[in-house]
């Protein structure tokens, strides 16, 4: 076989995997293509070890696996969620994939702001500290070393600016995600 038929091949297999994951996404296959992954890679590996004199198909090839591991990022990001258990299978087909704060996508994510949290202890801190980490861990950003202790003393630190510089006590907190990174929003209410 020659290297055109290969890297052709290797493109209707990359195609192939693709619509097997979208069946597996949304349960239509029960398992994984796992294989078919498998035997994809071997072929991009001992593809691009091959010295291709040809320039026309090394940039195809190129384009090719450049391709292949855009789609790779994106399922393993997919089946993260899964386990997760924040991706969202919509109806008729249309898939999407939810942030761990309820809402999909990239932009700006805000949760209805949570009742007054006091940094010294209840619920309502816990609930803030719970939203914090979803919405870290959906943006894949780390969560190692943010633990409930240090978030506390963060954000009273920064309660107590902001009670300061704008003389109330009453504050409101709000969890976002902003330009795929998880935010901490401390607003002073008025009239307190």
């Amino acid at each position: 076989m020659s290297d055109k038929d290969e890297i052709e091949l290797l493109d209707s297999k990359i195609a192939r995997l693709k619509v097997d994951y979208e069946q597996y996404f949304a349960k239509i296959q029960k398992r994984e293509p796992a294989k078919l992954r498998d035997e994809v890679d071997r072929t991009v590996l001992s593809l691009s070890n091959r010295q291709l004199t040809n320039t026309g198909l090394k940039f195809k090839l190129n384009s090719i696996v450049a391709k292949y591991n855009s789609y790779k990022q994106y399922w393993t990001r997919i089946l993260r969620a899964i386990e997760e258990g924040t991706y969202v299978r919509k109806g008729e087909g249309g898939m999407e994939f939810e942030s761990a704060l309820g809402r999909p996508g990239p932009e700006t994510v805000e949760r209805a702001p949570a009742q007054r949290q006091t940094p010294q202890g209840g619920n309502g801190f816990d609930d803030l500290y719970s939203k914090y980490i979803e919405a870290r861990r959906s943006c894949n950003e780390p969560v190692e070393g943010i633990t409930p202790e240090v978030l506390k003393k963060t954000v009273e630190q920064y309660r107590k600016k902001v009670e300061e510089q704008y003389h109330t006590k009453d504050v409101e907190f709000k969890v976002s995600v902003k330009d795929g990174k998880a935010k901490l929003t401390i607003i002073p209410k008025k009239g307190g």
